[in-house]
């Protein structure tokens, strides 16, 4: 029998042109995504960790010890959710946020310097995490998710995702600096200082544009 010559190949390099102005044409015509990718998936990533947040809080609130430390974390799984709720109408609805929800609760001076801190060894025998345990793991989340937040926002273009975003960041903000309070006021969280004449002399090396008197200095008359 005589072989039938290969046409396949013949025939692949005549519709290869035509499948690629095919896709092109399609692609032009496409209409464009009403928003940028990188700030769909930054709002997806955030959602997706708020709802996750709140969960956790909840749970670390039960486990809690202290009743100060239960209230400020049921409080704080409260208003992430609700802050999630928010976002979700942001991303469906594309209109601006409404008020926020959280406010700080410790209003206590922060206390300087080492008081002889101890941190113990992880206990895995524990039946529960200790309240140490349990403020410096939520500590931890809203820390990692004021940096994720913000983050996501400076990548966005729609300006209603970009408030809502650093919202969110200023949110994980004020939720930290109320464990941190917790924290420290305890001893679980001191503050290291240098010696007082070192800060004063880092304080003090920095100077004001002529013409301008330094901060806490009387401001020289300008006499004609």
């Amino acid at each position: 029998m005589q072989q039938q010559p290969n046409m396949q190949p013949h025939m692949q390099g005549n519709m290869m042109p035509n499948a690629q102005a095919g896709s092109q044409g399609q692609g032009q015509n496409a209409p464009n995504a009403p928003f940028g990718a990188h700030e769909i998936i930054g709002m997806n990533e955030v959602l997706q960790a708020t709802s996750a947040n709140a969960e956790v809080l909840n749970f670390l609130a039960h486990h809690a010890q202290d009743p100060q430390v239960r209230q400020l974390l049921e409080r704080q799984a409260q208003a992430m959710e609700q802050h999630y709720v928010e976002g979700v109408r942001v991303l469906q609805t594309n209109s601006p946020m409404g008020g926020q929800g959280y406010q700080t609760s410790m209003h206590t001076q922060p206390k300087l310097g080492l008081r002889h801190p101890t941190y113990p060894a992880p206990n895995l025998q524990a039946q529960a995490p200790s309240d140490r345990a349990i403020c410096a793991v939520a500590l931890n989340l809203h820390k990692f998710g004021a940096m994720m937040c913000t983050m996501f926002a400076l990548e966005c273009a729609n300006p209603q995702f970009r408030t809502f975003l650093m919202t969110s960041a200023s949110l994980c903000d004020r939720m930290a600096y109320d464990l941190f309070a917790y924290m420290n006021q305890k001893g679980d969280y001191q503050v290291a200082t240098l010696q007082k004449n070192t800060t004063q002399t880092m304080i003090d090396s920095y100077q004001m544009p002529g013409g301008m008197a330094q901060p806490g200095m009387p401001q020289t008359p300008n006499v004609q």
